[in-house]
């Protein structure tokens, strides 16, 4: 006779790299992202940087968001790379401000008082944006009209 073990149900991972350029840096770390790891599972969607360099063994989580928070990011980063005007996204559990910069961008993730900073650059930004809005529609899909 076998002994069979029930395994718990698993709900679907997804993984998303997107590339990034030289000009991509998080802080207070001070890393340079040389990619950006965007994970999907449950109803969480996480922000993950590989960085060029990590001697100090800084931990690559940047920010974890409910699937709706990471939805509001997303349209909020669309919307601020297309009209060239900081967007702040706030929900209940989020506070996310994206600000148009000489060169790129500034998402800042959290409070003034301990921000995390992440600086991307108009060559990069775009990946981002399909990132994270293909991250949101892999495990929450729309459903159209």
């Amino acid at each position: 006779m076998t002994n069979l073990r029930v395994l718990p149900e698993t709900k679907p991972r997804h993984e998303i790299r997107v590339d990034l350029d030289e000009r991509a840096f998080l802080f207070p770390s001070g890393k340079q992202v040389v990619q950006l790891l965007i994970v999907a599972e449950g109803r969480t969607i996480r922000l993950d940087g590989v960085f060029a360099f990590n001697q100090t063994r800084t931990a690559p989580a940047i920010v974890a968001l409910d699937v709706d928070d990471a939805w509001e990011f997303g349209r909020r980063l669309v919307e601020a790379v297309h009209s060239a005007r900081t967007q702040l996204a706030v929900t209940e559990t989020a506070r996310i401000e994206i600000n148009v910069i000489a060169n790129g961008y500034r998402v800042q993730f959290g409070e003034m008082d301990r921000p995390i900073e992440l600086f991307l650059s108009t060559g990069c930004i775009w990946r981002v944006c399909h990132g994270i809005l293909r991250a949101a529609d892999a495990i929450s899909p729309i459903e159209s009209n």
